[in-house]
């Protein structure tokens, strides 16, 4: 039995602040949200941004305003991205197998140290691959990311295999960018 699952990420950001989440979320109520990446300087950091991965069940705005929110620990935010699972309506077990693989790619690329999130590595014993497509604000596809982009460090396939020989154990991968083919296919 293949229990392979297969999740598509649609990235839309980068907001500069939770006003302009909540006005996204107004102008495209079509689109759910419900994972989101948080980037900036943590209070009385000098040089290091932090990172923050988070989930929301009832909207990224409304997750983001709650009180004692991670959200509170930056003193300059840099960027917040929401997401959205297109490829299905997601279970909240299917939102947390995305954030923890997201949070482990994280943690791995950034260091545990400038992450906000407790990083979960349980991870379920079958495959799990995450492609994430960027989109700019006005939901444009992005084609070309800018240096210093969560868009351009979170790789665009990121992979989680599960093998059971010689004893089991889990490995984590990616695929930084998909290149686009400049393929027009009528029909």
């Amino acid at each position: 039995m293949n229990t392979d699952r297969v999740y598509i990420i649609r990235w839309f950001g980068p907001f500069k602040s939770v006003e302009e989440v909540n006005t996204f979320e107004k102008e495209h109520k079509s689109i759910t949200c419900v994972l989101y990446m948080l980037q900036g300087m943590k209070k009385n950091a000098k040089l290091y941004d932090s990172y923050y991965c988070g989930q929301a069940k009832r909207g990224v705005y409304n997750r983001l305003t709650n009180k004692g929110h991670h959200i509170e620990e930056f003193s300059r935010l840099s960027a917040i991205w929401i997401g959205s699972i297109s490829n299905m309506e997601p279970t909240t077990t299917d939102i947390n197998y995305v954030e923890n693989i997201l949070t482990a790619e994280m943690a791995d690329k950034f260091q545990k140290k400038f992450m906000l999130n407790k990083i979960n590595m349980n991870f379920p014993h079958f495959n799990i691959y995450v492609i994430n497509v960027w989109h700019k604000t006005n939901t444009e596809r992005i084609k070309k990311y800018s240096s210093n982009s969560l868009a351009s460090e979170i790789p665009d396939l990121i992979g989680h295999e599960y093998y059971t020989e010689p004893t089991p154990y889990h490995r984590l991968f990616g695929a930084s960018k998909i290149q686009w083919l400049d393929i027009k296919i009528e029909g």
